[in-house]
């Protein structure tokens, strides 16, 4: 099983976008905010992720509807291009990104009782809007679940040189973070269950929100995979101890790599001096065991991201 995840920044023209990957030719500095401009970024960034031949991709940063990405439905777009029949957005907040964000009832945002002012959208002839992560499948999927993961505190920064003046004082609030995941049949008939994930920019909140996905991923059936944006380097994730860490390669800032804080974690076992996994770890465990047999990075048309893949394989 191949598996993809990119950070999208929303289809934003990014360091691989004028590097000739593309048909299109380059695209730096396209205004994604017209559709059409929007669907061609978006058509090679596609055509870029179907030369690596994923059967999941796992997506970020993903915008619904957004004015500032052509009003694209970026998660339909994607799995129509790369004929995944099997895919699920979910939203961390819904309405605009510039205007009054509004926590989403229901993270699907697919109708308009999903979200707080739905209705009066609706009244008024417009759809639902949003942000938040993606999953697609090649494979058949058994069952979706999101999970909720919260926000962290608000961060205060001064700006100014006056301390005791609250206009030297700017506040910025925390986003809302969201978890999508997906039972998956794999090839072999045994479930896997793997979700996509954006985590919190401040260490100790995208540590506490690794452990609630993770924990809320392990009850799921088969083996398990937590892809996606941790905004942690693996230094920091390791002595958490949630999971094992599979795949290498920096990640960001896409222009040149230099850490990696784009993860694929998969279910821990210890392992013998060969790094084989003991026979009573592969005894008690609830579905396979994988190891990863292959990965990489590669450089998008679109996002500050690199791209990373790992290709999984049961042990035993």
């Amino acid at each position: 099983m191949r598996i993809l995840s990119l950070n999208l920044q929303h289809g934003l023209p990014g360091a691989g976008a004028g590097d000739g990957a593309a048909a299109t030719g380059s695209l730096a500095g396209a205004d994604i905010s017209s559709p059409a401009v929007a669907r061609t970024v978006m058509e090679a960034a596609a055509e870029q992720i179907a030369e690596l031949a994923p059967d999941v991709v796992a997506l970020q940063e993903v915008d619904l509807g957004q004015p500032r990405s052509g009003r694209l439905n970026q998660t339909a777009f994607l799995a129509k291009a790369l004929g995944m029949s099997h895919y699920r957005f979910a939203a961390a907040y819904a309405g605009p990104v510039v205007g009054l964000r509004r926590r989403p009832l229901r993270c699907e945002l697919t109708a308009a009782r999903h979200e707080p002012l739905g209705p009066l959208r609706a009244f008024v002839g417009a759809r639902p809007i949003g942000y938040g992560n993606a999953l697609l499948s090649r494979h058949p999927v058994q069952a979706w679940t999101d999970k909720r993961l919260g926000r962290g505190p608000a961060t205060i920064v001064r700006r100014g040189e006056r301390a005791w003046s609250p206009r030297s004082y700017k506040l910025f609030t925390a986003t809302h973070r969201v978890m999508v995941g997906a039972t998956i049949t794999m090839p072999s008939g045994a479930p896997l269950s793997v979700a996509s994930t954006h985590l919190a920019t401040r260490g100790d909140t995208a540590a506490k929100q690794v452990a609630a996905a993770w924990q809320h991923l392990a009850a799921q059936p088969g083996a398990h995979v937590l892809v996606g944006d941790y905004n942690l380097r693996p230094e920091q994730l390791t002595p958490l101890g949630v999971g094992r860490l599979v795949g290498d390669g920096p990640t960001f800032p896409a222009a040149s790599p230099n850490r990696r804080i784009d993860h694929f974690m998969t279910d821990p076992w210890p392992v013998d001096a060969s790094g084989q996994p003991l026979e009573a770890a592969l005894a008690s465990a609830r579905g396979p065991l994988l190891r990863a047999a292959a990965w990489g990075t590669r450089t998008f048309v679109i996002s500050d991201h690199a791209g990373t893949w790992v290709d999984l394989e049961p042990v035993g």
